[in-house]
């Protein structure tokens, strides 16, 4: 198996470790660790009057670590005390769901509480991982940030609890991975993996063209590439191709009026012209080889919230005529150069910004021409892909338009919270990096984050599409795919969801009889 970068990343986590619960293809959540999930509305899952929260989570008998040693209650309080001090020592952000916990108690050897301090939905199912306290405890104890960071745990010490251990891990060249007998879920059906790192899109096509490798997962594979292997593999049959949708690609706009070029992109009808004036299913077609999906929100058509926002949102085709009229209801007509301009404000002109490489600079140059050939003038600026990640105040500072994309799920929504507004106050880290507010999305997206009930908040989930696409702070494009090939003598893999645990299911991979 190959996949992106230089570190177990996705891939790693479903090999070698276990939570109290994976979520499969529809979302739905199924113990690992756990023998059990917490039921709401029953004494494993209490809601109190102050809106605090206690979850009771029972583990299964005769855990244990791989090398042998029990796993137990304690192991979990030990994670949570240990993501506590990553954070005050500055080693690492906490995520989310962190925030919310209080405190995680062990009642038990086997019996982890809880303790919420609001109601959180996802609280059946945490994504806390236990971390084994006969290892890590002492060093934890010594208060020694960089010792603790740089302790053999966290590379080739590695000790988990997942459905394969560690024989040997060769740093930056490979991991070798043994069926782990004691996992929570029986034990795995493949033997052995072999998990190695390719920076290069190229060098996995013809990894898996050569048949060196039989799985390339985590993004090691782009598009253009998967396309090449699906032609290759129609012919011969020889492999499988897996395609996710679990990225938006989105033009971002600039919301700050001290940066912002021209100030027409505050105005409402110019952004609904913007995005009617992009061919999105062109654009996407052109990109992705007849598989594109036009998207008019971040929730895909997979999604069990999908038919409510579908409903609900606005939406904004291919409509040449639509983007003139309301550039006109702006103030601005075309000029006999074939650009809008406005008495007041002048020629229409702004950026258009992307990366310098790969699909984004296809992307963006696409969106470039578009507009330029509806009338609206911009200048495209394609910069190094180094540059545009490691520059935070340059993210920030854009001055029209810039494409991007997120994950789907909950990151698009944290990056359109007030509270995580980039600027200077914050080295320019926030992830709301277009510095657009709007306190009805807060409240929505408060209201998405307490509540407990799904159908309640798959209408939440609606509320908030619909207000952003009527408000356009992005301007969405399409869903762009993460690939996952295999040969076809390896049953398993399957399509995934952003909600759903990556490979969540690598326990149950198999070998087709006779290969």
């Amino acid at each position: 198996m190959v996949e992106r970068g230089n570190g177990a990343g996705r891939v790693g986590l479903a090999l070698f470790t276990a939570g109290m619960a994976r979520k499969d293809v529809r979302e739905a959540p199924f113990p690992v660790v756990a023998e059990s999930l917490p039921q709401l509305n029953t004494n494993s899952w209490v809601v109190f009057p102050d809106g605090r929260m206690e979850t009771t989570h029972v583990l299964r008998p005769s855990l244990s670590w791989h090398d042998g040693t029990p796993l137990s209650a304690e192991d979990f309080v030990l994670a949570w005390r240990v993501i506590a001090a990553q954070d005050e020592w500055g080693l690492q952000r906490p995520t989310f769901e962190y925030q919310q916990m209080e405190a995680v108690i062990a009642a038990d050897p086997r019996t982890v509480v809880i303790r919420w301090r609001h109601p959180f939905p996802d609280a059946a199912a945490p994504e806390l991982l236990p971390l084994p306290r006969h290892i890590l405890e002492e060093p934890l104890a010594q208060g020694q940030p960089d010792a603790f960071a740089a302790h053999s745990y966290w590379t080739t010490g590695f000790i988990g609890a997942g459905p394969y251990r560690i024989d040997r891990w060769e740093r930056g060249a490979f991991i070798d991975a043994a069926a782990f007998d004691g996992f929570a879920l029986g034990r795995p059906k493949i033997d052995r993996f072999r998990l190695t790192w390719i920076a290069d899109p190229n060098v996995a096509l013809a990894r898996l063209l050569a048949g060196d490798s039989h799985v390339a997962a985590d993004s090691s594979l782009y598009f253009q590439q998967a396309a090449i292997l699906k032609r290759e593999w129609a012919a011969t049959g020889a492999g499988q191709l897996v395609l996710s949708p679990n990225q938006l690609r989105y033009v971002q706009v600039q919301f700050r009026p001290e940066y912002v070029s021209p100030i027409a992109l505050h105005d409402l009808r110019v952004r609904k012209a913007l995005l009617h004036a992009i061919d999105r299913q062109a654009l996407s077609e052109a990109l992705l080889e007849g598989e594109g999906m036009v998207a008019d929100s971040s929730i895909p058509p997979a999604a069990e919230a999908y038919a409510g926002v579908d409903r609900a949102i606005a939406k904004y085709p291919y409509d040449l005529r639509r983007a003139e009229a309301l550039l006109r209801e702006a103030g601005f007509t075309k000029g006999t150069d074939g650009f809008y301009a406005s008495p007041t404000l002048g020629r229409f002109t702004t950026e258009v910004r992307g990366v310098s490489a790969g699909q984004e600079a296809q992307e963006t140059t696409i969106v470039s021409d578009d507009l330029r050939r509806a009338g609206i003038d911009n200048t495209l600026n394609l910069l190094p892909a180094a540059q545009r990640s490691t520059d935070e105040e340059l993210k920030g500072t854009f001055p029209g338009l810039t494409t991007n994309w997120k994950t789907l799920g909950i990151s698009l929504l944290n990056s359109l919270q007030t509270s995580t507004v980039a600027g200077p106050s914050n080295r320019w880290t926030g992830l709301n990096r277009s510095g657009w507010s709007n306190p009805e999305f807060d409240r929505l997206f408060e209201l998405y984050n307490t509540t407990l009930d799904r159908p309640q908040r798959n209408q939440h989930t609606a509320a908030i599409m619909k207000l952003l696409t009527e408000e356009l702070p992005i301007l969405p494009m399409y869903f762009n795919f993460e690939a996952v090939a295999h040969v076809s003598n390896l049953q398993g893999p399957e399509p995934f969801t952003p909600e759903s645990s990556y490979y969540g299911n690598i326990h149950t991979w198999q070998w087709r009889e006779g290969a």
